[in-house]
């Protein structure tokens, strides 16, 4: 009877411990695997969340949504490589897109068939304030895989 009572209230005292609202993960510089491939930023951390966009950028940190981990590899790499473009060269989203895409026709994730899987999964995107239109993104991404 003493065993299922403090049973008891050791599930109760369990509930009234705060639980973060979504699980993160942080993964130290140069830990991050993608599909196999270890992605590395120089001396930027990854951190896998939940966040209202597939991946984002801040000062000395890369954030992932976990869907990124379910992405085909060649997009999973792009989004790392476009958010860690922003560590590099700032802000700016066309820049991000053209140096991912550069980068990685240069080390050999990204073929002319993967880029246009990944075309397929950008014509949708709405534009923002920062972000052009999904087609116009895909139009830019072309000419800088051409070069």
């Amino acid at each position: 009877m003493l065993k299922k009572y403090v049973a008891c209230v050791a599930a109760a005292m369990l509930a009234l411990v705060p639980h973060p609202a979504a699980a993160q993960t942080l993964i130290l510089p140069g830990a991050l695997l993608l599909a196999g491939y270890r992605a590395t930023c120089g001396p930027v951390d990854t951190m896998i969340q939940p966040i209202d966009d597939i991946a984002a950028a801040y000062r000395g940190r890369i954030y992932l949504h976990p869907r990124v981990l379910n992405l085909p590899r060649a997009q999973q790499l792009f989004w790392y490589t476009h958010e860690c473009a922003h560590q590099i060269f700032g802000p700016g989203e066309a820049a991000a897109d053209c140096w991912a895409v550069q980068q990685g026709k240069i080390q050999g994730w990204l073929s002319r068939d993967e880029l246009s899987k990944l075309n397929e999964t950008m014509r949708q995107f709405p534009g923002d304030a920062a972000h052009a239109d999904g087609r116009a993104r895909i139009a830019y991404m072309a000419q800088c895989f051409a070069k």
